[in-house]
């Protein structure tokens, strides 16, 4: 790779091969998922709601699941909608990466299962995610194997989907790569939409003299709305890949959310330690909490 760009797509293929056989250790996958995170990688928050009879029958399996399949169908259609919508995304071939059921709510409550539950409104919450299709595609291909079956998801929603399921309500998560930035926010536990743009750490180290400029201008991107709520940015916001040296970065991003809100905001690395989800016996870095995101999702630890 060169300059975040890959020249040797055969390379980059067999080097990817090699590390996941490495990481197979003999034993092989059945499951592979793939975490990536470019330009144009979206993530949506769709909800639908359903009446139910006003009957006192409990909610039984095939209810839920007749209502989980509908709504998967409605938030692919509407997530559509969305991208054909977006000025950034015409002319851009796209597909949709995953469709995850993020929550189940009776009632205006969030339940961890609502089978056997009475209530009249059932809402289901799907989380959609897209990305170019020559993006997707390319990362699917590299692993694609006829024993094995393989998806993919945006690095940052596994992160904050790990955030979420941790506990943490209500956040930004901000992710600075070398290349990209990648952010979500959180609301209620849930992930109500990411996004991702073309700035990181290495346009940083190229641009000293103007770093608290450009810090100013990163800062205004991060805040630009993900997701059509119209309210204002989270208190709290949670960073990972920030190095001392780029600490204009997330104080330019304090100054702009604390104007925006009225009151001071609260920006701090997220240390793994404050996700309750995660036990490890290792050290974790950024890279490894958007691994782990991503081995829950694909092992279904959410369902």
């Amino acid at each position: 790779m060169a300059g975040a760009l890959v020249v040797d797509p055969r390379g980059v293929a067999a080097g990817v091969a090699s590390a996941l056989a490495a990481a197979e250790q003999g034993v092989p996958t059945g499951r592979v998922v793939v975490a990536i995170d470019g330009d144009d990688v979206r993530t949506y928050h769709l909800s639908m709601p359903f009446e139910r009879d006003p009957s006192t029958a409990p909610i039984a399996r095939a209810e839920v699941e007749r209502a989980v399949r509908e709504a998967r169908e409605d938030a692919g259609r509407r997530a559509q909608l969305a991208v054909a919508e977006d000025p950034a995304l015409r002319g851009v071939a796209t597909a949709r990466l995953s469709e995850d059921v993020a929550a189940l709510v009776l009632d205006g409550r969030q339940l961890e299962s609502v089978l056997g539950y009475r209530g009249r409104a059932l809402e289901v919450h799907t989380d959609v995610a897209v990305a170019p299709l020559v993006l997707s595609g390319a990362a699917l291909a590299t692993v694609a194997s006829p024993r094995r079956s393989a998806f993919a998801v945006p690095g940052i929603y596994a992160l904050a989907r790990l955030v979420a399921e941790s506990g943490i309500a209500d956040a930004g998560v901000v992710r600075l790569g070398l290349d990209v930035t990648a952010l979500a926010i959180l609301r209620q536990r849930r992930v109500v939409g990411t996004r991702v743009f073309g700035l990181g750490r290495s346009a940083f180290a190229a641009r000293e003299d103007s770093r608290d400029d450009d810090a100013r201008v990163w800062a205004e991107c991060v805040t630009l709305p993900v997701a059509s709520d119209d309210l204002p940015p989270p208190e709290r916001w949670l960073f990972l890949g920030v190095p001392e040296t780029l600490l204009a970065l997330p104080n330019a991003l304090a100054a702009l959310v604390g104007a925006a809100r009225g009151a001071p905001a609260r920006i701090g690395p997220l240390p793994p330690g404050t996700l309750s989800r995660v036990f490890a016996d290792a050290p974790l870095h950024a890279d490894d909490l958007v691994a782990v995101g991503a081995c829950a999702l694909a092992a279904g630890v959410y369902s």
